[in-house]
């Protein structure tokens, strides 16, 4: 279980079976890594005798069943593509079989060794972008490392901020808040308002739903800050790394202030536009392809429409899509109960769960695709362990 657990930490984190990024003359560490995990992901799969199904998992199960099976169908009819087929692969071979070994064979062990495994890459991918290691060159300056685009690197910090902020564990609050603060500063400097706000909108739920608990410290924390911003000059230093100034891009002086690209709005019309003609799918990456032939005078320039709702509607079809409403209506219920039961047991795993579904899942609908919404499936996967994520 060890093995696994360190073989999926990796591959949540790489999320490609194959990775040539990661090759050291003929030998590549991700797909060594990638036959290693299926070996045993296999025989673990395989030794599953009994599964006791509740309505979450079976709209779990439901989901990538319709994914596995209206992938190749709508293939035959619409073709497929070199992008859809590596991102098809990805997710049947990293996100499904991941899921089903959590949901049936983790515990809290696991899951806790899981979650520090992936704060560490968090930090790893820190401090490679604070001194410029394997950093991605953009004309932009937003910050990016490993490959991985600035989204990607932003909601890494974002899973770093929550965990250090609610995750059980004995880290000095000195050096909790000071990690805190690191990786926010990052987070800006990559210029990603998705990331960032789904971070601010999760706080505000933290806040809403704690209020009478935090109030004193949250009083202190906003003068603390406040006087740090008005009486020194870290609000330039900090201006001066990255690409902070696009993350208050629509915001001046004098208040509002559009200027935005209309990216997203684009995105979202070509899509309604491509449900309309096909409402039972394209195929996974021919969303591009397809919505440009509808609309060939408002060109797509994005692969994917940066909303997993609207991804998973215009590839898989409505039906896929309700399949997939249903699961987060009954997941965040699931969540947020669980959340309850435990509360007066402080090593409870569900608080953090909680917020982190929330996090990743407004990740998902305002900059997210299939592929990188894997960290929220497995997070729903820790949701589903049958056994009670708490220290006894």
């Amino acid at each position: 279980m060890w093995i696994v657990v360190l073989a999926t930490s990796a591959l949540l984190a790489i999320g490609r079976i194959y990775d040539e990024r990661l090759s050291i003359n003929e030998f590549n560490l991700a797909l060594f890594i990638s036959i290693v995990f299926l070996t045993i992901a296999f025989l673990l799969i395989s030794n599953i005798k009994k599964i006791a199904f509740t309505k979450s998992k079976l709209l779990l199960y439901l989901f990538y069943l319709s994914i596995l099976f209206s992938s190749p169908f709508l293939w035959y009819f619409f073709d497929y593509t070199e992008y859809g087929l590596e991102k098809f692969i990805n997710f049947l071979l990293i996100v499904i079989p991941i899921s089903i070994i959590v949901i049936e064979h983790y515990n809290v062990k696991y899951v806790t060794n899981t979650i520090y495994i992936l704060l560490a890459v968090t930090f790893l991918l820190a401090i490679l972008s604070t001194f410029g290691l394997f950093s991605s060159d953009r004309i932009d300056g937003r910050t990016a490392t490993l490959g991985g685009g600035p989204i990607v690197f932003a909601r890494w910090m974002g899973f770093g901020i929550i965990t250090l902020f609610l995750f059980p564990n004995n880290l000095r609050n000195l050096y909790k808040y000071i990690l805190i603060l690191f990786f926010l500063i990052l987070a800006f400097s990559t210029g990603s308002r998705g990331p960032v706000f789904s971070l601010l909108l999760t706080f505000l739920l933290y806040i809403f739903l704690n209020f009478n608990k935090i109030i004193i410290k949250l009083s202190f924390v906003i003068v603390l800050l406040t006087s740090i911003f008005f009486f020194t000059d870290l609000e330039r230093n900090i201006s001066n790394i990255g690409n902070v100034d696009r993350v208050f891009m629509n915001i001046s002086n004098n208040g509002t202030n559009i200027k935005s690209t209309s990216t997203r709005k684009n995105l979202a019309e070509g899509s309604f536009m491509l449900i309309k003609n096909y409402p039972f799918g394209v195929g996974p990456g021919n969303w591009q392809t397809i919505a440009n032939q509808i609309r060939p005078t408002k060109l797509m320039p994005l692969e994917y429409p940066h909303n997993l709702f609207l991804e998973v509607a215009c590839e898989y079809g409505i039906h896929t899509l309700i399949i997939l409403i249903l699961l987060f209506i009954y997941i965040f219920y699931l969540s947020y109960n669980k959340m309850l039961s435990y509360n007066k047991n402080k090593s409870s795993l569900y608080p953090f769960l909680f917020y982190l579904l929330f996090f990743l899942s407004i990740n998902s609908l305002i900059s997210g695709m299939l592929n990188d919404s894997r960290l929220l499936f497995i997070v729903i996967s820790f949701l589903l362990i049958n056994k009670p994520l708490v220290k006894s």
